[in-house]
């Protein structure tokens, strides 16, 4: 397989950079420097609303939560505040003491046409159940679910995890979780350490033309961004893993280095089976003058395995299927941002991102129905050794680079730009006896498929975006983005506007249309020759809101919204299955499927959500959502997807005891999950899972509630924080369900009755704790 770009050739990068001559560096604003305030008007917002800063940004900026927007030479403005999202180390400066900062500005401010939810990096360390995992964390707003508590999986209105799209200081990363498969942008967990966040921005749906295109939203996430050039260093230990991060000032300009390795994998030398390893790295270099010009390179990396063996002598065990699993994923990035004028400026952007995958399963018994008597024993019978069914090695890479223009006045502005890919799908995939397949009555080895591919393709996206304030409390935006896919040969042009008013000080409402175009992922497109006529997947979504506030140290927002898929991936074989309820195998073997782009689907729903500030002692969020995901096949009937979660309700706090206390409670409910039931009397006759593929997600499990909580105590020892934290995941020990698996040996013990039907339960009441060392 190809090597990614070593980490030694990027330090090698960073060194030659840092011996430049120095410059002076911009004094930057503790959130981010394009929520800046523009106006007097403006600062009497933030003073009574400090969030209210968030919903303003200077007319030579464009909505991006990346931190890498000019902040051209004009007015200074300095404020306290503690109201802008806070990274961790932000949160170390004390309740006493108030947060000093200093944004440049120019004198006009503009509003935002469509709001992303904003968190920062204090809040995602502290919050009860998320691990400190980002994505987790994501999971406690409007609107997002969880495919399971095993994997930070997003699911954000009704749609699949591959339609996220996230970004990294402006660049893009296709996965950046550990333990992660090709199709998805989840894992087991994030190789971003939280404590280098200085905030997060989630934009459900409508969303600027300048994004590549992806069909629920765009996830921005901003490192920490430096205070004059100070350092500051964090070390921790925990159930996570080992490591720290370090931010220096090297000659004028910021370099943070963060490592961690994970330690759940030792367990493995100890008899427990399964558990993860993980290394991973970021390295990011900036360098910004006193203009507002900005160069950053970044370079994220992560490597991890795991080893799944099921006991062959255990009745009760789900799964015959060993797995090996190894995989590195490595993006590199460079963003160049010029300031031209106090009008306009320009944005490079140059990066290299591979995810390298292999995975090999061996079936323990390739006829489930010949059972064989109990060995005794967990290592398979000697007589019959388990037997390669299936082998991925894979390289799926892309490199890119794109422009980006703006140029502003007071009431008008105009952003463009152009971007090209080229993507490497470089695939090895081997089913040498092809699978059982759980879709399928038949007792063969079905649905075998075996490819390569050793090729690489250019696509590229083109947008315009026009920006308009034709009153004071009134902004316009219309754009659109023309993208081409190179695998097919298609074309696409998507349109989207929205308006905002603002009634007063309190009350503003919101509309918008969008129509977005993602490619199913390639691996998909690759595994069978008629895959690769799929057309490009389609969404029109159209939204409408009201936000509300600050009364009461209360922000409230209501949205309702409606998403109409089409071009669905939809299988051949099966009329009923789509891309959206295929089912997880829960330890099985790879199944893929022939596909053509039939399907189609509708995701519709309404979301209510509170944001409470009181000071800088409590923070706490809210929501509840109503929606209804449907998909339907080749069938053309409408059925649950599997992201159908009528109700999801989340709440989660942090609040600030004093003495250095902190706690957060979090506490989440969905609906129960859709699932298709087992076909009895087919699989109970082949002793192995066959699904009733008539009645795709026919049925739905109880409801999901979960409780966590996660108490932090912060010691300062001569200048020294450290930092004591604990917590519990699911502290009332609910059993939530996960899903349904066939007990292929439960008939091998006559001495005990075992349904071969078993229900499987997501996480139990388990603890998080660790310390941190903090060194400012």
């Amino acid at each position: 397989m190809q090597p990614c770009w070593s980490l030694f050739s990027v330090s090698l990068f960073v060194c030659l950079l840092v011996s430049a001559p120095a410059c002076s560096q911009l004094p930057e604003h503790r959130s981010s420097p394009d929520k800046s305030i523009g106006s007097s008007q403006a600062e009497k917002r933030q003073a009574r609303d400090p969030s209210a800063a968030a919903e303003i940004k200077s007319p030579v900026t464009s909505a991006n939560a990346s931190g890498n927007v000019p902040v051209p030479p004009a007015a200074q403005v300095s404020a306290q505040t503690t109201g802008a999202p806070a990274s961790f180390f932000d949160g170390m400066i004390g309740d006493a003491e108030p947060v000093v900062f200093t944004v440049q500005v120019q004198d006009l401010a503009q509003p935002d046409a469509i709001k992303a939810f904003v968190a920062g990096g204090q809040e995602i360390v502290a919050t009860g159940g998320s691990f400190g995992d980002v994505s987790r964390f994501l999971q406690e707003l409007p609107g997002v679910a969880a495919s399971s508590d095993l994997n930070n999986d997003l699911m954000i209105r009704g749609g699949d995890p591959m339609e996220n799209l996230f970004l990294l200081d402006g660049i893009q990363i296709p996965n950046m979780n550990s333990i992660a498969t090709l199709g998805t942008t989840g894992g087991f967990g994030s190789m971003i350490d939280s404590a280098a966040i200085q905030s997060v921005s989630l934009f459900a749906g409508n969303y600027d033309a300048k994004y590549p295109e992806r069909l629920s939203s765009v996830i921005e996430i901003r490192t920490l961004d430096p205070k004059q050039l100070s350092s500051h260093s964090e070390m921790d230990f925990g159930i996570q893993g080992i490591g720290g991060l370090t931010e220096i000032p090297v000659h004028a300009s910021n370099l943070l280095l963060s490592a961690h390795h994970g330690l759940l994998g030792l367990m493995n030398q100890f008899g427990i089976d399964g558990l993860p390893s993980y290394t991973n790295e970021l390295i990011r270099f900036r360098k910004a003058d006193s203009r507002g010009n900005r160069l950053t390179i970044l370079n994220l990396g992560g490597w991890d395995s795991i080893k799944i063996i099921p006991c062959a002598d255990d009745p009760a065990e789900s799964s015959t299927i060993d797995s090996q699993y190894a995989g590195q994923r490595e993006t590199t990035g460079l963003k160049w941002q010029r300031v031209y004028s106090k009008q306009s400026f320009g944005v490079v952007n140059v990066s290299d991102s591979e995810q390298l995958d292999q995975i090999d399963q061996q079936d323990q018994l390739l006829n489930p129905a010949e059972l064989t008597p109990s060995s005794g024993s967990c290592a398979p019978s000697p007589a019959a050794p388990p037997q390669l069914v299936y082998r991925e090695h894979t390289i799926s890479a892309f490199t890119t680079s794109g422009y980006r223009f703006e140029w502003s006045l007071s009431r008008f502005t105009v952003s463009l730009g152009s971007a090209y890919w080229l993507r490497r799908p470089h695939f090895q995939v081997d089913q040498p006896v092809g699978a059982y397949s759980p879709y399928s009555v038949g007792f063969s080895r079905s649905d075998s498929t075996s490819f390569s591919s050793d090729t690489s393709t250019g696509e590229s996206g083109t947008f315009l975006e026009i920006t308009a304030r034709p009153l004071k409390d009134l902004v316009l935006s219309a754009g659109c983005r023309l993208q081409t896919f190179a695998l097919g040969d298609h074309v696409t042009l998507t349109p989207r506007a929205s308006l905002r008013y603002r009634f007063g000080e309190y009350l503003a409402i919101h509309a918008s249309m969008a129509a977005y175009a993602q490619m199913p992922p390639y691996v998909y497109l690759l595994s069978f020759p008629q895959n690769r006529s799929l057309l490009p997947m389609r969404v029109t979504q159209e939204s409408a809101g009201i936000d509300i506030g600050p009364v009461l140290s209360t922000q409230i927002r209501i949205e309702a919204y409606d998403k109409a898929y089409r071009d669905v991936p939809s299988s051949t074989e099966y009329p009923t299955v789509n891309l959206h309820d295929l089912i997880d195998g829960l330890g099985q073997q790879f199944v893929w499927l022939p596909m053509n782009s039939g399907g189609r689907g509708r995701a519709s729903g309404m979301e209510f959500s509170t944001l409470t500030r009181i000071g800088s002692r409590l923070l706490a969020r809210a929501s509840v959502a109503y929606s209804r995901a449907m998909f339907a096949g080749l069938e053309g009937v409408m059925r649950p997807g599997n992201f159908d979660l009528p109700w999801i309700v989340n709440f989660a706090a942090l609040q600030h005891l004093g003495r250095g206390y902190t706690i957060s409670p979090r506490f989440s409910f969905t609906s129960g999950r859709p699932y298709t039931p087992f076909d009895l009397p087919d699989s109970l006759a082949q002793n192995r899972a066959v699904y009733d593929t008539t009645r795709m997600n026919a049925f739905r499990a109880p409801y999901y509630a979960r409780l966590d909580t996660q108490v932090d105590k912060d010691i300062l020892l001569h200048g020294v924080h450290m930092e004591l934290y604990f917590g519990v995941n699911n502290i009332l020990d609910r059993s939530n369900f996960l899903g349904y698996v066939w007990l292929p040996r439960a008939a091998t013990d006559k001495e005990i009755s075992i349904n071969p039907v078993h229900e499987l339960e997501q996480m139990p009441i388990f603890p998080n704790f660790g310390l941190r060392y903090i060194f400012r």
